[in-house]
């Protein structure tokens, strides 16, 4: 009651709230009959809305009570009920037990059909077995299947009877299974002429593909009962005798092992048979898959169902048989050549166009794994190159063996006809067996090519220094004993021909075998190594060649600048006649290394005779004496200079040296003292590489110069000089040293 009257009050307070609101001007009185009117309107409205709705409440609670008392009349009715029930489930047990030899006969009745069904079968199995051994006999195998079919049914219908009795009877099944035993023969006899059809799948398919359409029906019907077999077996645990049989799976082992005896049929041939079993195995090996692959994609697909997919299969088939070949030939060890034959139909033959990427098969064999893993590849390939190193390093030990065998001979090596050069042929020869394996290695594959080639590289500079011990050796063994060998400079030339001829050949091989684009700055250093070894001993053997020369021309150079040789010219009268004597002989140089001997030759003679000049052997006294000095040297330098200019090709420089001897031959010339500073000027300027020592003891070589002005000069000289340049010839004086110290001489 209190918040009804608190409801009250509110609205009271309201309304006055509002009445105040509307009569707050004078004008507003006159209507207040209007607003009463609208307030009395608008209370009569809300009153009938409320008693409407209180209406609507009244009428929902009226259904309600009556819903409620008919769910109470419900609940009791279905209490009523379930103690009805449950007083019939109390009468249920005593039923069970009262039907339970109609249970019984049921049984018996289910039993007696199924016997009715298969009784004539049962009486006719002997019959049936027969008729279907007949039948497959005459190849009548769909015929056959259905007789087996009828008698499975029969024998499998009885036995799932059986299974179904609650007392199962060992006994009743064992002496079924027996009556029915036949039955599992004539399933065997069949599946063995299935197989037998399979395995002629290639041959047969040509000639009668229906075969093989009747085998693959059967399989399929057979596939189909294994899994309704499985499906009972899920429902009922009963599994009959010899299901599954899945000869689907046992169809693609028969196929299999037709194949790897295909495979196996083309090795006609063994390694002690015929030295090129390998490559005729491969060849017919590739002869044979072309074409059943081909009769595959053209005969097959037709007559196999689409899921088997079955050139996929004979791919795989093939692929897998051929690698397990190839893994047998690898295992019994290859020899010699047979590598190459072995990696290269792996990586070019099989997937090229000549066999699975070829226009009838198009077969991507990307999918499949690799005839050989990358281990047995890797180790075929390493296999290979190491032999390849040992037959290298064999041939290569006897190569020398002939080459030294042939210095200590009794003839003069072979002259080339076109260029009279001495030459050996083992160059030409280690090089062509390089060029013949590199062009074995292309057959395989591009990177095991660039293998060998270092690999070549690598021996040949083996070989290089092997040959470069050997010549040494040569070499002191004649300077020993020089009547020994009867022709050493002939055999030293051959050397000098042949070490150019390696570099030659290097090049060549380089330019036929180095990929284009490659990059590989290891080998490249390998490969300069290759070609320094050479032209190292294409130096050395030239030194060698020329240090025979010059045994002979020693005692010629000491007689230079002696007290008897300014009366005589018979020391560089000799000297010219041995080595033009020595250099008949050099003709037989190839003309690169002639030049060169040529160049060494002459800077070795003017050497030896700046070096004999320097000696102080012999003391100009006085001008006139100096000058006369002065003017033989220059003499004979120009003599040495006209006696190669005879017999050096066109284009070789031989006035360098000349022009060197010329000025130093100025200096001596020199009459006033105090000018001989200009003339060592224009010695260093030539010549930047003159020690202190060697302009001093060229000073010395005139009397009328005190040493102390030689000292002087000597420093005055070298204190002015000009920064010296590059040298653009090759140094006389670097090399020229001798056992006194002059310049000791002069400090005293």
């Amino acid at each position: 009651m209190s918040t009804l009257d608190e409801i009250e009050e509110e609205a009271k307070a309201t309304a006055e709230k509002m009445v105040m609101n509307m009569m707050q001007r004078p004008g507003q009185l006159e209507k207040v009959e209007q607003y009463k009117k609208r307030i009395t309107h608008k209370k009569a409205s809300i009153e009938a809305q409320l008693k409407s709705a209180v209406q609507g409440k009244l009428d929902g609670v009226s259904v309600g009570l009556k819903q409620l008392q008919e769910c109470l009349d419900d609940v009791q009715q279905i209490s009523l009920k379930m103690d009805e029930l449950e007083d019939l489930f109390r009468s249920v047990p005593p039923l069970v037990a009262s039907l339970q030899s109609v249970r019984e006969e049921d049984s018996r009745h289910s039993q007696y059909v199924t016997a009715m069904d298969s009784l004539k079968h049962i009486f006719t199995v002997p019959e049936s077995v027969a008729k279907t051994k007949q039948w497959i006999g005459e190849g009548k195998l769909l015929h056959a299947h259905q007789c087996l079919t009828d008698l499975e049914n029969s024998r499998d219908d009885l036995l799932y009877e059986l299974h179904r009795l609650p007392n199962q009877s060992s006994h009743d099944k064992i002496m079924l299974k027996a009556y029915f035993e036949d039955v599992e023969m004539v399933s065997n006899l069949l599946e063995k002429q299935i197989k037998l059809i399979l395995a002629r799948t290639l041959n047969t398919v040509r000639k009668e593909p229906t075969v093989i359409v009747t085998a693959l029906r059967i399989i399929e019907r057979e596939e189909k009962k294994d899994q309704m077999a499985l499906q009972q077996q899920n429902q009922s645990g009963f599994m009959p005798p010899g299901r599954p049989k899945n000869w689907r799976s046992k169809a693609f082992e028969v196929l299999e092992c037709a194949v790897a005896q295909r495979i196996e049929g083309t090795r006609v041939d063994e390694r002690e048979d015929n030295k090129l079993w390998l490559i005729r195995y491969f060849e017919l090996t590739r002869q044979l898959i072309l074409e059943d692959l081909r009769v595959v994609k053209t005969l097959c697909i037709p007559c196999f169902p689409p899921h088997y997919d079955i050139v996929n299969k004979y791919v795989n088939m093939y692929h897998t048989c051929l690698s397990s070949s190839l893994q047998d030939l690898v295992q019994n060890g290859l020899e010699g050549n047979e590598y190459v034959t072995l990696l290269s139909w792996i990586l070019n033959t099989y997937p090229g166009p000549e066999l699975m990427g070829s226009e009838e098969l198009k077969i991507d064999i990307s999918t499949l794994p690799p005839l050989l893993s990358e281990e047995s590849m890797q180790k075929l390939q390493d296999e290979y190159l190491h032999k390849m190193e040992s037959n290298y390093m064999e041939w290569m030990e006897k190569t020398l063996e002939s080459e030294r065998g042939e210095w200590s001979g009794e003839r003069a090596p072979e002259a080339e006809p076109h260029t009279n050069a001495y030459h050996t042929h083992a160059p030409v020869i280690i090089f062509q067996m390089i060029d013949q394996n590199l062009q074995v290695t292309e057959t395989i594959s591009k990177e095991i090519t660039f293998k060998a080639l270092i690999l070549s590289i690598e021996q040949v500079t083996r070989y290089g220094n092997m040959y470069r011990e050997g010549v040494i050796q040569f070499k002191n063994s004649h300077f020993a004993d020089r009547s020994r060998v009867a022709y050493f400079t002939h055999h030293m030339i051959t050397i000098v021909n042949n070490s150019e001829q390696m570099t030659r050949l290097a090049h060549q091989t380089q330019a036929r075998h180095w990929p284009p684009a490659r990059h590989d700055p290891p080998a490249e250093a390998k490969f300069d190594a290759m070609l320094a070894t050479f032209q190292k001993l294409r130096n050395e053997a030239a030194r060698f060649l020329l240090e025979e020369a010059f045994l002979d021309l020693e005692v010629h150079f000491d007689d230079l600048f002696t007290s008897k040789w300014l009366s005589s010219s018979i020391p560089v009268d000799t000297i010219c006649v041995t080595l033009e004597d020595y250099f008949q002989d050099y003709n037989h140089l190839r003309e690169k290394n002639f030049e060169y001997v040529i160049n060494e030759a002459q800077n070795l003679v003017y050497k030896k005779y700046i070096t004999a000049m320097l000696s102080k052997k012999m003391t100009f006294k006085n001008v006139e004496e100096a000058q006369q000095g002065a003017n033989k040297i220059v003499k004979e330098a120009n003599q040495i200079r006209s006696f190669f200019r005879k017999i050096a090709p066109e284009g070789v420089n031989v006035d360098w040296p000349f022009e060197v001897i010329k000025m130093l031959a100025e200096v001596l010339r020199c009459q006033d003292i105090e000018m001989l500073s200009l003339d060592l000027h224009g010695v260093l300027d030539k010549c930047p590489d003159v020690s202190e020592e060697q302009l001093g003891r060229l000073l010395a070589l005139r009397g009328d110069v005190p040493r102390a002005h030689v000292r002087d000069t000597v420093a005055h000289v070298l204190a002015t000089r000009q920064p010296p340049r590059a040298p653009s010839h090759p140094s006389l004086f670097k090399h020229i040293k001798f056992t006194d110290r002059l310049l000791s001489q002069f400090a005293l």
